[in-house]
This record gives structure tokens, C-alpha cells and sequence, in this order.
């Protein structure tokens, strides 16, 4: 690339990097949003042509979009998903931030090591155990019990995230602070909690997403009466009951919220992910 550089005019060479970077972007984005545009377009399809991939031409139905909403508790669930996602996610980024503080500045990697066993073992595994003490505790089919189950995801996630952007922060300016008069709790929230900012936007959006798209909790310790958004989903996949169109629609309103709530914030992400990588 660098003989190429030099024996092509400057000009040249600038169009044939930007086409070479606009290339290489829709490549790696491209089947994401082809995912979804096929999901969408999908969703307008008459259902006798669902099995029928290969059709690309028909008259759009928007009646599975009113069927979901005239008929379905597709709302109500999305809200679930909400109070519930936003509140393990608060809880994971705030423990993630303590933990991930203390293990840095205490030097405590055998807590790093026990965190990182609980994210090699599926969560899954701990579903009947969760469902037995669930029964007992009275916590089935409620707000309270998935938002417990969730901390699963979101703590450990947010631990291991936040420890790239806390080791950092110069140790340095927690000590000038302390020289000033400060306690170690006052350099805390006003030193490393306004630098680890962008960690936090960037570790709340991914703990949000990944407690938004859990299925398998909320299905089994919320059932059909605390429903979040996936489960909305599931109701319709039998494909005898003929709701394929109708749970495309309903997948692509579940995705939307989500889509819109990373892009308006893209920038502060991109800067958080970045911030995290960089040494020095």
C-alpha cells in the first residue's frame, strides 16, 4: 500500500482510499442491514408466500402491522422490556463501575478471575435453579425476578467492560485530589466517574441491548404474564397458525426501538468503545 501511495497522484490516491474504505463498510454492514431490510420486507408479505424466499415482488399487506397492535399486547410488553432492561442495566453499570474501581486500584485479580467464570458458564445452565428458588421466594412472573435474573448478564458484562476504561485513569489524579484534601470517595466522583463517561454510555447501550434480546429467562421466569418484547415474538411462531407475517411485523417493532436509541447515541458509543482500547 505504501509503494501504491507513492507512485499514484495525491488525488488518485484519496478517491481509491475513500472507495476502498466506503467498500470495506458496506461490506461488513451491509448483511446487518440486509438481515433486517429481509425481515421487513417480510413482514408485508401475504402468508401464503411466506415459505416462498425466492418471491420479491407482491403487493405489501400492511394488516399484519394492525394485526400486531390492534390484537396483540405487543406495547405493554415493550414496555416490560424497558423497566426491566433499564433497570438491570443500571444495576450491572453501576456494580461494574464499583468492582471494576476496586479491582484496578486494590489489585484484586482472583475477583477479576471469578467474574470471568461466570461468564464462561452459560446462564443458562442456572435456569431450573433459578425457577426453583423463584417458586419458593414467590419472585415467578414478576418484574423484580427477571430483573434479578438479568443482573446475571449485565454485572459480569459490565465489570469487564469498565476495567479497560478505569486502568486508564491515571492513578496520579486520585492522589493530587487526596493531597488537596480530598477522601478517596470524593476522588472517586469527581475524578474517575466523569473520565470513565464515555465507558459508561459506551457499557450501558451494550448491557441494554444484551438484557433487551434475552428470550430464554424471560420465557421461563416471566411466562405470558410478565412478557417482555422477545416474548411477544415467540407468540406467534407456530407456522400452522399462520401469524408468519405477524411476527416479522412484530420482530421488526421490537428492533426498532433499540436501532433508534444506538443511532441517536452512535457518537457518544463510538467515542466510549474507542476511548477503552486506547493505552497511554
Amino acid at each position: 500500500m505504501v509503494l501504491l501511495k507513492n507512485r499514484l497522484p495525491k488525488k488518485l490516491w484519496k478517491v481509491l482510499e475513500f472507495t476502498t474504505t466506503q467498500l470495506m463498510m458496506i461490506a461488513v454492514v451491509g448483511p446487518f442491514f440486509f438481515v433486517f431490510f429481509y425481515m421487513f420486507w417480510n413482514s408485508l408479505k401475504p402468508d401464503y408466500l411466506f415459505f416462498e424466499p425466492g418471491t420479491w415482488i407482491f403487493e405489501p399487506m400492511w394488516s399484519n402491522y394492525t394485526d400486531v397492535i390492534e390484537n396483540s399486547d405487543l406495547f405493554p410488553n415493550i414496555v416490560n422490556s424497558l423497566i426491566i432492561s433499564g433497570t438491570a442495566t443500571l444495576i450491572g453499570l453501576f456494580c461494574g463501575l464499583l468492582t471494576s474501581y476496586t479491582v484496578t486500584r486494590f489489585n484484586m485479580r482472583k475477583l477479576v478471575v471469578g467474574i470471568l467464570l461466570t461468564r464462561m458458564i452459560p446462564y443458562i445452565t442456572a435456569l431450573v435453579p433459578f425457577w426453583i428458588v423463584y417458586k419458593h421466594l414467590g419472585l415467578l412472573n414478576t418484574h423484580v425476578g427477571i430483573i434479578l435474573a438479568h443482573l446475571v448478564i449485565t454485572i459480569p458484562f459490565g465489570v469487564w467492560i469498565m476495567l479497560g476504561f478505569i486502568e486508564d485513569i491515571p492513578k496520579e489524579l486520585e492522589e493530587a485530589a487526596w493531597i488537596d484534601g480530598a477522601s478517596r470517595t470524593e476522588a472517586f466522583w469527581r475524578i474517575v466517574v466523569p473520565l470513565s463517561a464515555p465507558g459508561m454510555i459506551a457499557t450501558a447501550i451494550l448491557c441494554f441491548i444484551f438484557s433487551w434480546n434475552n428470550f430464554m429467562l424471560a420465557l421461563v421466569l416471566g411466562g405470558f404474564d410478565v412478557a417482555t418484547a422477545p416474548v411477544s415474538v415467540y407468540k406467534y411462531a407456530d407456522p400452522e397458525a399462520g401469524g408468519s407475517g405477524q411476527m416479522m411485523a412484530a420482530a421488526t417493532m421490537v428492533t426498532i426501538p433499540v436501532f433508534f436509541i444506538v443511532l441517536a447515541i452512535q457518537k457518544q458509543l463510538a467515542a466510549g468503545l474507542t476511548s477503552g482500547g486506547v493505552k497511554g
